[in-house]
Parts: structure tokens; sequence; C-alpha cells
């Protein structure tokens, strides 16, 4: 009896000999952490054959977790003419590299920047978690350096069907605002027409024409795009005079259209562009001491209050005495504002001291994902599965004993992994 069951556990595989049907079937459970795929694939070669297998892992693993990638980090606004990279709370020991210098962004997709170059205004296109990066060839037709513009980066991967979005083409939408003279010649009252252009990586070109023209000068705000309904519209803030609008492009009809803020904001710039989940227009920002939601309904503005500052600001986190009185106060720098907006997660990200929080579009729920007393005027959030596992290697990772859960005190870093004894190549 006991020299069979001596014979059992040593013909039992152990957990490393595994097939990779039932590896698959445990890796699936896992959370959605990037700290938890980087210990897999650099565990054992087998393993990392399992989680780089698109088709039969890297796609249902996405599924399995509604397609919402976790937030790694936020990359904020030019420090010195260059952007950086903060990790968040939640992030599991995430350091990506640090962005290209003297690049801006105009904004973040599905894992990829939209970049800029301040100086001659080249576009590039990066991963950070891969550092792919594509740089577009040259302006769009009829652009040069200086004009008033802004831009937005579609990602065209299959989301219906989980589809990778590192590796999906993608379509950046570029528009400007230039004088037309009548003519050929530059009349002193030319007037003024935006345009735009659309990109497109698969056939690494633009189009021959402007995608949409509409005889109207906008000045491009500095706050970031934002695309709706998986590429179907992009908008902008612009000003027209002394008046400020949301610029929306229509992809699919190639037509713009120029909307009016809400009365209540058009003399703050604290509120930044955040579309509904069904694709309607919206607008997030703080109005007094309210934390609101404009979104635009047949044509009329109407808004909800999302959070009370005096709830999300208690006086734990304002540090034991309170928001200041005069805190809220227009003109006042440290005034809590919306500094950015994910799609992927359908939040605003709202900068107050003494932090950077997070507030669902949805449900009003907040948290804070990142404390600094440091200056932004935007944030871009970065969400992302850990599904670019070829490039990238985790250190120090380690296993908490009592929650039985994986842990890391390392970073991420963009390195190819190199073989060892036992473990993956």
């Amino acid at each position: 009896m006991e020299e069979n069951q001596q014979h059992i556990l040593v013909d039992q595989p152990t957990l490393r000999q595994l097939p990779d049907d039932p590896l698959r079937n445990i890796f699936h459970r896992l959370p959605s952490n990037p700290s938890a795929l980087a210990f897999v694939s650099v565990a054992f070669k087998a393993w990392r054959s399992v989680v780089l297998d698109e088709d039969n892992f890297l796609r249902p693993f996405r599924e399995a977790h509604s397609n919402a990638p976790p937030l790694l980090g936020l990359f904020s606004d030019a420090l010195y003419d260059e952007l950086q990279f903060t990790p968040t709370v939640t992030s599991g020991g995430v350091n990506l590299p640090a962005p290209p210098p003297l690049f801006q962004s105009y904004g973040c997709t599905h894992g990829r920047l939209l970049l800029h170059n301040i100086h001659g205004g080249l576009l590039v296109v990066w991963d950070p978690l891969t550092g792919d990066k594509h740089t577009i060839p040259s302006p769009p037709p009829g652009f040069h350096h200086g004009l008033s513009c802004g831009a937005a980066l579609v990602c065209d991967a299959d989301h219906v069907n989980y589809g990778d979005c590192h590796s999906s083409p993608f379509r950046v939408v570029f528009a400007y605002s230039k004088y037309v003279p009548p003519g050929g010649w530059h009349a002193p009252m030319a007037p003024v027409h935006t345009f735009a252009c659309v990109y497109n990586s698969e056939t690494r070109s633009w189009g021959d024409h402007p995608a949409a023209t509409i005889s109207t000068g906008s000045y491009f705000h500095w706050k970031p795009s934002a695309v709706a309904s998986n590429g179907a519209a992009v908008y902008w803030m612009t000003e027209v005079g002394e008046d400020s609008y949301v610029l929306e492009l229509h992809l699919g009809t190639q037509r713009f259209l120029l909307r009016n803020l809400p009365e209540e904001i058009q003399d703050t710039d604290d509120f930044v562009l955040a579309p509904t989940m069904d694709g309607r227009l919206g607008l997030a920002g703080v109005m007094d001491v309210l934390v609101v939601l404009f979104s635009l309904e047949n044509d009329a503005w109407v808004h909800r209050t999302l959070v009370w500052l005096d709830e999300l600001l208690d006086e734990h986190e304002a540090g034991g005495d309170g928001y200041p009185d005069d805190g809220y106060e227009l003109g006042n720098p440290m005034r809590p504002r919306a500094v950015g907006f994910s799609e992927e997660s359908n939040s605003i990200f709202l900068k107050a001291e003494p932090g950077v929080y997070i507030i669902n579009l949805e449900s009003g729920q907040y948290n804070r994902v990142l404390q600094t007393d440091q200056h932004l005027s935007c944030v871009y959030p970065y969400y992302s599965f850990y599904t670019a596992a070829g490039k990238a290697v985790l250190n120090d990772v380690q296993v908490d004993q009592e929650t039985n859960t994986i842990q890391s005190g390392g970073e991420i870093s963009v390195l190819e992994v190199k073989s060892s004894d036992g473990g993956a190549e």
C-alpha cells in the first residue's frame, strides 16, 4: 500500500511539466496586474510560450478581464520640455522607459502615445511597453510649423473580438487652421479655414486631400483631444474669437461640427473632454464645490453631479485641517481641476492637493491614484495589459506567503529576455 502511494506521488507531474491546456486554464485566472503575467513569462520557457500565444491565450485573457486593462501610471505634461512617467499606486512595480526627449503628447490611446517634437512638429506614435516607435515621415498636406493645430490617435484594433491594440493598425487625425487667400495671394483679411487630414499606418501615408474642411478658424487648446466610440468621432477644445467651443469631427461622414460650451463653464478651463460610453459628447470638471459631468442630449447640455469636493477631499486627505476656504476660488493655481480623461476606464483625473484622483463617470466612485504636490496641467493615463511579454522583463518578483498573491518590488524594463537554465529565453 505504501509502495503504491509512493509510486503515485513520484509519477505526478510538477506544475512545470503540465500540458499547455491546464496551464492556460490556470493563467487565465491571474489578475490583470502586469506583474502576474510578467512572473509567468520569465519563470519557465514552456510557460512563456503559453502566455505569448495571441490566439490561444492573450486574446482570451483580455476577454476574461472584459478588455479592461489596468492603469500602469500617468504621463504628465512637459517638465523642462520633456514628458515624465509616474507609476500609480496600483501598477505593481511598473516603471516604463523615459519618453523621447523634446517631445510633448497629443494624447494616449490604448497603450500608445501620439507625440510631437516641440521644435519641428515631427509626429511619432510610441508604444512605451514594447518600445516600438512609428515615425510619421512628413506633415499633413498644406500644414507648416507654427499653425494652430491638434491631433488624435485612433486605434483600429478588433475590439469586438478582444484584439491586441499594441500590434494593431491605427490612424492619426490631424486638424489645423490656415488662411486661404483667394486667387493665390495673401489678402489682409483672408478667410481662415480649418482642415482635417488622416494618416493611415497600413499605407504609411496621408490621404490625398483633406478629410474635412470648415470655414472657421480655430485656435486649438493645449488640453488633450478625445476619441469616442472606437474612432467614430474626434473632439478638440478650441477657441474662436473670445469664445470657447468643442470642435467635433465625424470620421464616417467626414464632417466638422462646432459646439458651444455650456454657459456655466465658458469662463473656466477646469474641464476636460469626456465622451460618454454611448458616444455622446461630454465635458467633466470642477464647478464651484462640485465635480460635474455635462453631456449632450438632443442638442442640449444637461449635467449631473459626480461628487462633492468636500467628500473627496476629506480631513484625512487634506492633512487634518480640511481644504482651505479659498481653495476652490477661480484664479487659485492650487484649486482642484480636471487634468485628464480615460476612455478605457470611462473616468476623469482630478488634480487636487495632495495628489491625483480618478473619478468614474458612471458611478461617481473615486480613488487617489497618485500622491504628489507637483503642479500638473495635463495627465495622460496609461492603461495596458501585459501582452507584450516577449519584450519585457520583471525583476525582483516575490510571492506574498500570507495572501498567496504575486508581488513585485522591481520594475518592467523594455529589454529582450535572455535565456537561463530552466528559465525563459
